[in-house]
């Protein structure tokens, strides 16, 4: 069935809002995309973003790329500067430090309330992902990069589990940006990988509803964190 013919069939007020729905998911997927590649520093540190060049290349309008860049400085993963343009944000130490501090807290929270909260289904996909990194033994940048999607989306259910959306809206935002971080000091796939000890550990707890446990595990995870990226800065 043509689209031209599906139009036709459908109401008017039907038609405009699927047109809406396509545009919305679109937009979604250009700003997921973007941010993956800010994060994996395939857009690195500093660098410019241009505005005609971004809308060639997605096929986008002005306005949604601007929409998407005011989500991505949100998220603390680009700077918009008057008169200057658009780039990805650099290192900035006191950022960093500020960032470990609140994701400290608030990753232990969520692993706390996730132990009270989390769903069989939830348990699964996170057992399943700790296999599939189980699996990754090689180091190249592209094991170092599957590795980082299996460990944020690790985390993503753990947000997701926590059953407060406010924290998970949060939380979602440090993660982001301490991804970014990780790509920008040159971390391997090797120190990745020892991040999932410490989350089979975690998982354990969840699962047994340990919320104690699952809290203190976490907090030493984003410590390990904190010590490989001093390690790797100085």
């Amino acid at each position: 069935m043509t689209p031209l013919k599906w139009d036709a069939e459908q109401p008017a007020g039907q038609s405009e809002h699927k047109r809406q729905e396509e545009s919305v998911a679109l937009n979604k997927d250009i700003y997921e995309n973007l941010r993956y590649r800010i994060i994996t520093n395939e857009l690195s540190a500093g660098q410019q973003l241009y505005e005609k060049e971004l809308m060639q290349t997605y096929k986008i309008g002005r306005t949604p790329l601007r929409e998407i860049f005011q989500e991505l400085q949100r998220n603390g993963l680009i700077e918009i500067i008057p008169k200057l343009g658009t780039r990805v944000v650099t290192l900035d130490l006191r950022i960093l430090r500020e960032t470990i501090q609140l994701r400290r807290e608030l990753e232990g929270l969520a692993a706390e309330l996730a132990a009270l909260n989390i769903e069989s289904e939830q348990l699964e996909k996170m057992q399943g992902l700790l296999e599939s990194a189980a699996e990754i033994k090689d180091n190249s940048l592209d094991a170092l990069k599957r590795l980082s999607d299996l460990d944020m989306e690790f985390h993503r259910i753990i947000y997701a589990a926590s059953d407060n959306r406010q924290l998970k809206e949060m939380i979602e935002s440090l993660l982001y940006k301490m991804s970014m971080y990780w790509f920008q000091v040159g971390f391997s796939a090797v120190e990745f990988r020892e991040q999932f000890e410490e989350l089979e550990a975690l998982f354990i707890a969840i699962k047994q509803r340990d919320r104690q446990e699952a809290k203190h595990i976490m907090k030493q995870h984003i410590d390990h964190f904190t010590r490989l990226i001093k390690d790797n800065m100085f």
